[in-house]
């Protein structure tokens, strides 16, 4: 593979231009890349401004081709963890690869754990444990949680669970033989009083994960390998690719449509099973009589315990006359707390004070769930792709706790609420209220 690489000069320290030249040969020799150039910045110029990086990034885009990425260690590469996190989705996002010429860590992850301090991975172990899970995995010892259907045997295989995998099997016939969508098959279990492992209802997150796991015709996939026939199927496999064909085919092709979020996600309440209300969106198409395609989007809250437990009956507002009613209503509570004055005064601060840090902790929880999923792909469990969707859950609450400061911060927002962003406009709602209770003909604003 063709390589790059990049370094830190620090006044005073080994890792000179000369020093790291050879490990760098030395690394590219012993795994059979090709050294193509080599940047470098200044570590007193901090990882701000580094022209070096900036030129290196413009040359792999500029060249079209893949590259690795050789560094020192992670520290060359950013700051700290969540910076290396960073940098590493980067730069896989431009078909490039990251490895350390460490030739005790050269996994870029762990050898960032190892250096920034943080508790997860050690050096000693990371390598030797990683390994060991490939060997049981490729032994067909069962890793983690087993799946629905089976239990682990005292062997460490997979053992099929009689009483689940029939369950296993009227999923895969209601889905690919009769035709259901998961909201039925969901339906249909819980009305018949099939419960989960837990004795909880079924929801279609559920059904549809056991529905594409390979699992179940006896193949075992984890850490990238893909190992057939380790232990006893439960659908054969021609039942399996039927499901799969019957999902690809139920799958929206030739559009993209961008999911906009919804203003009253967390705040609005089925007034009738307790249960949140989810923003849906639908797009429904027709032909006209000239026999021209005509589409139309719907948006529309409904209760979630429809669609995902049945335990509800088909409770739906649509979304620009839920937000409107909410609007309105929120309107009039403003016009009250400021008709009683002072009286509301402590009232308001407190609850501004409750939103405050109810976004911090979603913050502090985003930012726990990130070091997570950075130890899993330090391990192999799960891709670098996967950390960049905790990253940008990570971003997304952090700037919806900024907002949140800066609402509070402006008196009379609530005038200016057409000029409010999304996020702005969620801050000030989550201000005012704790939740919004929805009837099929009546709006509730809970204080």
């Amino acid at each position: 593979m063709r390589a790059i690489g990049y370094f830190l000069i620090r006044a005073g320290r080994p890792d000179t231009p000369v020093d790291f030249g050879q490990d760098l040969e030395d690394f590219c020799y012993e795994n059979n890349h090709q050294l193509v150039c080599v940047f470098s910045d200044s570590a007193e110029s901090g990882h701000v401004e580094r022209p070096g990086y900036q030129a290196m990034i413009e040359f792999m885009r500029s060249s079209g081709s893949e590259f690795l990425t050789v560094v020192p260690d992670a520290a060359h590469l950013a700051p700290d963890l969540e910076s290396v996190g960073r940098a590493m989705v980067a730069l896989e996002g431009m078909g490039a690869r990251v490895a350390c010429a460490d030739v005790d860590l050269p996994d870029p992850l762990q050898n960032a754990f190892r250096i920034f301090g943080v508790k997860g991975v050690s050096r000693t172990r990371s390598a030797s444990v990683r390994e060991s899970m490939r060997t049981r995995a490729l032994n067909g010892q069962a890793l983690g949680r087993p799946p629905y259907g089976y239990r682990v045997g005292s062997g460490g295989a997979l053992e099929v669970v009689k009483d689940e995998a029939v369950v296993v099997e009227l999923m895969y016939r209601l889905y690919s033989k009769d035709g259901l969508g998961l909201r039925l098959i969901v339906q249909h279990l819980n009305e018949r009083g099939i419960s989960t492992r837990r004795n909880g209802r079924w929801n279609m997150t559920t059904v549809r994960d056991i529905l594409k796991n390979s699992a179940y015709i006896g193949t075992y996939a984890r850490f990238g390998m893909i190992v057939p026939r380790v232990h006893e199927p439960i659908i054969p496999r021609d039942v399996f690719r039927a499901a799969q064909d019957q999902t690809a085919a139920r799958r929206p092709s030739g559009r993209v449509m961008s999911a906009e979020p919804f203003l009253l996600s967390g705040l609005a309440y089925c007034g009738y099973c307790g249960n949140k209300m989810m923003g849906v969106t639908r797009r429904q198409s027709w032909r006209l009589k000239d026999r021209r395609r005509a589409s139309q989007v719907y948006r529309y809250y409904q209760c979630q315990s429809r669609n995902n437990q049945s335990i509800c009956k088909y409770h739906t507002w649509r979304a620009p006359l839920l937000e409107a009613t909410v609007l309105s209503q929120l309107t009039l509570v403003a016009e009250a707390r400021a008709a009683r004055g002072d009286a509301d005064a402590a009232r308001a601060s407190d609850r501004r004070a409750a939103v405050l840090k109810a976004r911090e902790d979603r913050v502090r929880n985003a930012e726990r769930r990130f070091l997570g999923a950075m130890r899993r792909a330090a391990m192999g469990e799960i891709t670098l792709k996967v950390v960049g969707e905790y990253l940008k859950e990570l971003d997304a609450t952090r700037q919806a706790l900024s907002t949140a400061k800066s609402v509070t911060e402006s008196p009379g927002t609530l005038d200016r609420w057409d000029s409010l962003d999304m996020l702005e406009r969620q801050a000030l709602l989550e201000e005012q209220v704790s939740r919004i209770v929805v009837m099929d003909d009546s709006v509730e604003l809970v204080d």
